[in-house]
């Protein structure tokens, strides 16, 4: 009867842990550096071409924890990788939740490429560059009250980068961009980086107790 009692109070600890981790939820995953022609601003009222005139290019955090429908979202990049020139770009994620952020570069003063690196504090699970995988992007991953370019048709590039290129390697994204020359006629040209939602400092620490308190359990068996 005590090894049954026992073994109760294991499963309920059990599953009170679990269930104060979920609750713990996640920690955004930021952006925390910039190099080269890219500045980190806060979520502007206005991404609107004109409202952010570049060089450089802007970056921001968008939206955080964003749950992926079971369909999955369409993407033009996975992972790690180097990305240019005139092929197409498009995949499917169906991964767990997102954080997303936006590096924007707008070409209306004259300059036509900017280069950068971005560091988040998260690894880096997929891109949307294109401008009608932007625009249906914008409502679910945008950042809540900025208005976007969505639906003009020269907002950003095609599922083909021709001379921008841009390469991934796990939390760091390096770039080159180009807008306004030859097959990019586009004035802007956006990148939606999507990173995983990181587990909060809180709901790892519960879950190790839980994995603690399990190990035990299977150890006493």
């Amino acid at each position: 009867m005590l090894s049954m009692r026992s073994s109760s109070v294991r499963n309920a600890t059990l599953a009170s842990l679990a269930a104060l981790a979920a609750s713990a939820g996640t920690a955004s995953a930021a952006i925390i550096s910039v190099t080269g022609s890219a500045v980190q601003i806060a979520a502007p009222a206005s991404a609107l071409q004109l409202a952010l005139p570049g060089p450089p290019a802007f970056c921001w955090n968008e939206q955080q924890n964003v749950a992926i429908p079971a369909s999955g979202l369409l993407v033009n990049t996975l992972g790690n990788g180097f990305w240019t020139g005139p092929g197409a770009n498009t995949n499917v994620y169906f991964g767990g939740p997102v954080d997303s952020h936006m590096i924007h570069f707008d070409a209306s003063q004259g300059v036509s490429n900017v280069g950068g690196q971005v560091t988040f504090s998260g690894n880096i699970v997929a891109v949307i560059y294109e401008n009608i995988l932007l625009s249906a992007t914008d409502l679910s991953l945008g950042a809540i009250g900025t208005t976007y370019e969505t639906g003009n048709p020269l907002r950003s590039h095609t599922s083909a980068l021709f001379q921008s290129a841009y390469q991934v390697n796990n939390n760091v994204l390096d770039f080159s961009l180009w807008a306004s020359v030859l097959n990019l006629p586009n004035r802007m040209t956006e990148m939606r980086v999507l990173t995983a939602a990181v587990p909060a400092p809180g709901a790892l620490a519960l879950l190790g107790i839980a994995g603690l308190v399990g190990k035990r359990r299977r150890n006493q068996r």
